[in-house]
């Protein structure tokens, strides 16, 4: 662990030189705190209608399709098997599932219930999903660059829709607070997915893009989509469809 710490500022500046920014992971790691932090803080002092949030949420499940098929969910049966990589994956729906249902029970309506969900959601995918988008940032893989706009545009518009709704129980400063520190934690884990998770085995590296996946969607499923039908009605497949594309053809 020492020799990967004395490593990190030679493979930071490798990678300024190779790419510049597109394969820096510290741009990486703003960049995904950025993006939580501003929806947040739109979402709490500056909320556009809530049609709009709802169809910007439902282009960043668009989005989220195809990176957690082909960025977390194939490279982890290419590198551990399908049944194992199934494991993991369900693993991550039952962590988010059972979290999901904490929060139904502990919210005292439904905005308290959508504002938490969304922060839940960010949180328990966010840390493994993110981790993994560092470690393609080491063989400067192209699908990074799509991976980050797909949790950009996420991202930004599930912690503007949470921060709308928890502000109502919370309070501003509270939800900033709680947007701020996942901000931090996110952004984190895209350097010490940079740092750590290459030289693991492969087996424990499809894991982690595994467990991410399955987050990912069971995010997707319990909070994402119906929230933003439950604000925009049909119109979001729609913009799903605007999300799927743009992210795929980049």
């Amino acid at each position: 662990m020492t020799e990967l710490l004395i490593a990190a500022p030679a493979l930071l500046a490798q990678s300024g030189e190779t790419g510049g920014l597109l394969v820096n992971p510290w741009f990486y790691a703003v960049f995904s705190a950025a993006s939580l932090a501003v929806g947040a803080a739109v979402g709490i002092w500056r909320p556009p209608q809530e049609r709009w949030q709802a169809a910007l949420l439902a282009v960043g499940g668009g989005s989220l399709v195809v990176s957690l098929a082909f960025e977390l969910y194939d490279p982890a049966v290419q590198n551990i098997g399908k049944w194992p990589a199934s494991g993991y994956f369900l693993a991550g729906v039952v962590t988010f599932g059972a979290l999901d249902i904490y929060i139904d029970k502990r919210s005292a309506d439904q905005s308290e219930e959508n504002g938490w969900g969304l922060w839940a959601s960010v949180t328990t995918d966010g840390i493994p999903e993110n981790a993994a988008m560092g470690s393609l940032l080491v063989g400067s893989s192209p699908s990074a660059l799509p991976f980050l706009f797909a949790l950009v545009v996420t991202n930004g518009s599930q912690s503007m829709m949470s921060g709308t709704n928890m502000t109502e129980n919370r309070g501003q400063w509270r939800t900033m607070g709680a947007w701020f520190i996942t901000a931090l934690v996110v952004g984190a884990s895209v350097l010490l997915g940079y740092w750590f998770l290459p030289p693991l085995p492969d087996y424990w590296i499809g894991a982690v893009r595994s467990f991410a996946g399955g987050a990912v969607l069971a995010s997707l499923a319990a909070e994402i989509y119906p929230d933003a039908y439950a604000e925009a009605g049909p119109y979001v497949t729609l913009a799903t469809a605007v999300g799927f594309l743009g992210t795929f053809l980049l």
